[in-house]
């Protein structure tokens, strides 16, 4: 039993050995199906194995035209960052140092979730080398190790295809997808287009006071403190320092009710991409983000940075946060962003809004919160909830499950105006528009300038 695994990891790119090709099984058919017609005629055990030996023996010579292990020296290079659901390239660089050419064809060890095509029959000619690129499509965040490839060379008879293991540890990590950040960064009045939010520019002379002093040649007219001129009988004019960046706090929930599934992925996902993609935003307007992601405990926590390096840190931070199927602990996430936050800060909390419509004992820690914070509450609309909607009520039953839907929806908008009146607005947002809805609620908060 043993000997039999070992060959049938031979046959599923898990060893290394000789394995006969198509071709060789598709021609030992051919001679089977002949030396049956034969034996018709005339049957002989001796002639039998005769023939078959020396067919045999002339297919193995093919093996010495096939490069073997010390002759084959093969690399991989790949990004150590890829982007879910992003094609990234990875390069196989193969090395024939033998006097026969060949074709190969590879299998990586690469993780489940990635979707690829490897390519097969590439062609190797002696004393050269071959660069092999193959696209992955990973799926999944986290980091993963890559080790082994695997190859398999042929001659140009092709009958006999030679194995060869090739240990090339090395990691690569999955961050989320950042179309959304790149689209912000490109141009953030065009990201906003479409939700009528303009970014106002700082008024002239705004910011705060530092100082006065004399007033020299070039300074502006409208700055000079007539007060002071009056009692030094010398003009002076105040100085302003640009503003102190604004503190922005980001709350990431991935406790059961995150892992709720979306057509493409799931609501962590989306909300991670759109966190990402705000504290882009803040970081780019040189206000300091912190993030904190908690379900039953506290998961992750960036302390505050500003600055667009700060992302990165943000980024291997919380690139490889998976659900956690456990109820998650508000109060004590809460409770851990005033004792880190000292300073006025505008809170973002991305969670279900439906966990918060039916326990509204948290309303009692949300208003401790808005005594000293700017709170802002972010979640994705249930997607089946919207369809039932939109059902037609054709029938008695799509009359009633479109009415219970509608009836629950005017239960949440009363809950949410409700909270909304305690200084804690709530909103939903579609999954694809979860990323550009935060952004907008923050440059609007800017903008009038509450924070």
């Amino acid at each position: 039993m043993k000997r039999f695994n070992n060959w049938w990891d031979r046959l599923l790119f898990r060893d290394r050995g000789i394995v006969p090709t198509e071709r060789l099984l598709l021609l030992f058919l051919i001679f089977s199906t002949l030396l049956l017609i034969l034996s018709f005629w005339r049957f002989s055990w001796l002639f039998l194995g005769v023939t078959t030996f020396i067919v045999i023996f002339l297919s193995l010579l093919d093996i010495i035209f096939i490069p073997n292990r010390k002759e084959v020296t093969a690399s991989r290079t790949l990004p150590a960052e890829m982007e879910r659901y992003d094609k990234s390239t990875v390069s196989i660089n193969i090395i024939n140092r033998s006097n026969n050419d060949s074709y190969v064809r590879l299998v990586d060890e690469i993780p489940a979730s990635f979707q690829t095509i490897f390519p097969s029959n590439i062609p190797l000619h002696k004393q050269s080398d071959v660069n092999i690129d193959y696209e992955v499509f990973p799926q999944l965040r986290g980091k993963y190790k890559i080790n082994k490839l695997y190859l398999r060379f042929k001659s140009n008879v092709g009958l006999w295809e030679r194995q060869i293991t090739v240990s090339l540890p090395e990691e690569v990590k999955v961050i989320p997808n950042l179309s959304e950040t790149k689209r912000y960064l490109e141009s953030a009045q065009n990201y906003l287009l479409h939700e009528g939010i303009k970014i106002r520019k700082t008024k002239s002379g705004a910011g705060e006071f530092s100082k006065v002093r004399s007033y020299v040649v070039g300074d502006d007219p409208r700055k000079i403190n007539w007060r002071q001129s009056a009692k030094l009988q010398e003009v002076m004019t105040n100085e302003f320092e640009p503003e102190h960046g604004k503190h922005i706090t980001i709350l990431i929930d991935c406790g059961r009710m995150m892992g709720v599934e979306l057509t493409e992925s799931n609501r962590l996902e989306k909300s991670i991409e759109a966190a990402i993609t705000l504290a882009a935003a803040a970081l780019n307007n040189g206000d300091y983000v912190t993030v904190v992601v908690f379900s039953k405990d506290i998961k992750e926590v960036v302390p505050a940075g500003r600055g667009l390096s700060h992302l990165d840190k943000i980024l291997q931070s919380i690139y490889a946060v998976q659900v956690d199927p456990q109820e998650s602990n508000y109060p004590l996430a809460l409770q851990y962003v005033q004792s880190i936050q000292s300073k006025r800060s505008m809170l973002i909390l991305f969670s279900d809004v439906q966990t918060f419509i039916h326990e509204n004992h948290n309303l009692l820690y949300m208003k401790k919160v808005r005594k000293k914070h700017l709170f802002l509450m972010l979640g994705i609309e249930d997607q089946l909830l919207q369809q039932k909607i939109r059902t037609e009520p054709a029938t008695a039953f799509n009359t009633m499950q479109k009415s219970v839907a509608q009836k629950h929806v005017l239960y949440q908008k009363e809950v949410m105006l409700h909270w909304e009146k305690h200084g804690l607005p709530m909103l939903e947002a579609p999954a694809e528009r979860l990323a550009v809805t935060a952004v907008s609620q923050y440059i609007q908060i800017l903008n009038r300038g509450l924070l």
